[in-house]
């Protein structure tokens, strides 16, 4: 079996990748899972605009065998903190463990800027993906989850 890291690439995330997310974003396992709430199209090309504003904001395109597939990144970014998300639009690649390589690819750039901790919040409902972050090291933050919503917290540095 191929490595999944030789067929992954995290790539500049661009108008290509703006459609692709749209199509992905409004299948409704998707928009469940990831607690994506309703959009225009015009308000996504308004979004898309004001990346290059945003100082708070870090995204990339994911690409397996050169297929668009999916989006990463961290949002909400201060001088310590930044918030995952991320998901696979093309739901054939789910449970490869591109999830796996996504988290380590964000936990790198999170080290690059030098944060402490990077947070994300989950649907309790997703299983599959709460697994895979208590898996990679993210642990439960109860006084901060919801019954919807679950608060995990991964540390990349303690002072």
């Amino acid at each position: 079996m191929s490595n999944i890291k030789d067929k992954i690439k995290f790539v500049n995330y661009n108008i290509d990748f703006l459609n692709h997310s749209w199509k992905w974003l409004q299948d409704s396992e998707i928009k469940k899972l990831t607690n994506t709430p309703s959009f225009t199209q015009q308000q996504q090309q308004e979004w898309f605009l004001s990346l290059k504003l945003k100082s708070d904001y870090f995204i990339r395109g994911i690409k397996y065998n050169k297929k668009m597939i999916g989006v990463v990144g961290l949002k909400n970014i201060t001088k310590t903190l930044g918030e995952y998300w991320g998901y696979i639009g093309e739901k054939e690649y789910w449970g490869k463990g591109i999830g796996k390589e996504m988290i380590s690819y964000i936990i790198n750039i999170a080290k690059e800027k030098d944060l402490k901790i990077i947070y994300l919040k989950v649907n309790s409902s997703n299983k599959r993906a709460i697994r895979l972050y208590e898996k990679e090291g993210f642990f439960l933050n109860k006084e901060k989850s919801t019954t919807e919503s679950l608060y995990m917290e991964y540390i990349l540095a303690v002072n």
